[in-house]
């Protein structure tokens, strides 16, 4: 049987990519490290910690001994940065955001910091117009 719950994490192991997790409305019940999901890790890997007092959702078994961190989940506290369904955002911390705009065929990157590309083979870039500010 598995059990799902939403708590907050409280430390994080970034090296093995696993997580601890407190349950307030289980009296401050926390799980052992427990591993964080990621979307791929076998032929391409995808790599993302929560924070310590992020909210996340997490299945567990009965005995509430091991489980797996699904996602982080917004709060009223943390609610999403953007309301716009037809846009993928990502804000960091320093202010730096990438979004892309499916309607309006847009990529922004705003970058609090510099920018480096580096390419194994030649790099192109092919536009319509080109403006330089």
């Amino acid at each position: 049987m598995t059990i799902f719950r939403i708590g907050v994490v409280t430390a994080v192991d970034p090296a093995r990519a696993y997580a601890r997790v407190r349950f307030d409305d289980l009296d401050g019940l926390e799980t052992a490290m427990i591993p964080v999901g990621v979307r791929k890790s076998l032929k391409d890997r995808d790599y993302w910690m929560p924070d310590p007092g992020e909210q996340v959702a997490v299945l567990l078994d009965d005995a509430a001994e091991t489980g797996v961190i699904l996602c982080a989940i917004y709060s009223a506290a943390d609610p999403p940065p953007i309301s716009d369904p037809d846009k993928f955002h990502r804000r960091f911390e320093d202010g730096t955001v990438i979004e892309y705009d499916r309607k309006g065929h847009k990529l922004t990157v705003d970058c609090a910091g510099d920018v480096e590309i580096r390419a194994a083979g030649k790099i192109q870039l092919i536009a319509s117009r080109i403006d330089l500010n």
